[in-house]
């Protein structure tokens, strides 16, 4: 399955699926902020990743499982004023181990393209793919999992 990277206009999280990395069309982590009201990182923003930052995703016994995150932010210090340092999983859950964190603040549907890049559009997530997998998610555990598969107009369910 091509994958569209670099070709994205924002850079989507990654999330591996049967130990393939695939591109996540969704941003979980954005729920964490909103649901818990923890302060979110100033992450340093660029023109390809509005939010800042990259987070890594897996499904694992029908968990969803945050496993890294990537990114830089400013830090005030106290000689050097403004310094830009790299933010890990560790700096926003830092009882985290090296298993993960399970995303139980996030319900919802993660969309996953896979297939060849059908149309390109260059804001946001609005590209069209040839298939896209669909698993819903509650309180971070997977509910569902569908393929639609545009190309034959069919949709094919993978988890119930």
């Amino acid at each position: 399955m091509g994958k569209a990277n670099g070709m994205a206009a924002q850079l989507p999280d990654i999330i591996t699926l049967e130990s393939q990395e695939m591109d996540l069309y969704t941003n979980p982590l954005e729920a964490f902020w909103e649901k818990t009201g923890k302060r979110k990182p100033h992450f340093k923003l660029s023109e390809n990743c509005k939010r800042g930052y990259i987070a890594f995703w897996k499904i694992e016994n029908k968990q969803l499982i945050l496993y890294d995150i990537r990114g830089s932010r400013n830090v005030n210090t106290f000689f050097l004023g403004k310094k830009l340092v790299e933010t890990t999983i560790k700096d926003i859950f830092p009882r985290c181990n090296n298993k993960g964190v399970l995303a139980n603040w996030y319900s919802g549907k993660l969309r996953i393209p896979a297939g060849l890049m059908t149309q390109y559009e260059h804001y946001n997530y609005n590209s069209r793919f040839e298939k896209e997998i669909i698993i819903t998610i509650t309180k971070g555990v997977v509910i569902k999992m569908v393929t639609l598969d545009y190309t034959q107009q069919k949709l094919v369910v993978n988890l119930r």
